[in-house]
């Protein structure tokens, strides 16, 4: 179904040929790599071969989760050689220049959205010159795709942990007030950027849609362990409830940061909710 990228023009993550390019009539028009070209497989590559049978990840969670699923977007960098090239004489405390940018862009593209937000706005979030932007990333293209690579990352760690998240109930709650929690910025981003790739010029159009479809992926296998281990109640889909708790947690991220900044007071709880979700749908020991 997927087939390796060796070329392109995005720059920032190179691997299989997402499953919405293979059936899409524009197939072949975004095909991003890293710098340097080559047949690297990006993180998500074993999944995306194929999502419907992947059994390989499988991770330990940690005693506050978070160990597990790897840094979110908010706080991890691309994890390329590039950033290890970048923060070389940096301190573990000061972040390097490059996720500076990265931080500052994937703000700007969470509040504002890719086309709302420009190099010289993320470089004076930054504090640099438009040059020294360039200097790291040579297009706004490239950096949405480093911004993308982190995503990634993130849904790496998820996708890896999914079978311990399986575990019970009551982990996959913990879960969904963790990594996938509606208030952070990495929900933000990501329902920011779904909401933008309905335009079909939209340059991360394929790796943002992919990256939904990982997100159900890992949900959908939590939903299948939980079934396997008599969790789920009797008749449920896990296809369905994980397209649905998904579709629920967006819904609650675009929420969090619209309806709730104009409320004085609110007794609306989006980890609640989604809690409430898999309440009605699990049986609880």
């Amino acid at each position: 179904m997927t087939g390796v990228v060796t070329n392109g023009s995005l720059g920032a993550g190179t691997g299989p040929v997402p499953p919405s390019a293979v059936f899409s009539d524009r197939a072949g028009e975004e095909a991003p790599c890293r710098a340097g070209g080559g047949a690297l497989e990006e993180p998500l590559g074993r999944v995306l071969r194929n999502l419907d049978t992947v059994t390989e990840s499988q991770g330990e969670l940690g005693a506050d989760l978070q160990g597990a699923y790897g840094a979110s977007a908010d706080e991890a960098g691309s994890g390329t050689a590039d950033d290890a090239v970048a923060a070389e004489g940096s301190t573990a405390a000061e972040p390097s220049r490059r996720e500076m940018i990265l931080d500052a862009a994937s703000a700007l593209f969470a509040e504002r959205g890719y086309d709302g937000a420009s190099l010289r706005d993320i470089s004076r979030r930054v504090g640099i010159s438009h040059p020294g932007m360039l200097h790291h990333f040579s297009s706004k293209g490239v950096l949405l795709g480093a911004v993308i690579d982190r995503m990634e990352a993130h849904a790496q760690g998820l996708l890896d942990s999914a079978d311990s998240i399986a575990s019970s109930p009551e982990t996959l709650i913990a879960a969904l007030g963790g990594p996938w929690d509606p208030r952070k910025h990495s929900m933000a981003l990501l329902a920011t950027l779904s909401a933008e790739i309905v335009d079909p010029g939209h340059p991360g159009r394929f790796r943002v849609a992919r990256l939904r479809l990982v997100h159900e992926h890992v949900l959908e296998r939590v939903f299948g362990g939980l079934d396997e281990r008599g969790h789920l109640v009797a008749g449920t889909s896990p296809k369905f409830l994980a397209r649905s708790l998904f579709s629920l947690l967006l819904s609650l991220t675009v929420r969090e940061h619209t309806v709730r900044e104009l409320q004085k007071t609110s007794d609306a709880d989006p980890i609640a909710d989604v809690q409430e979700f898999v309440r009605l749908c699990c049986v609880t020991d």
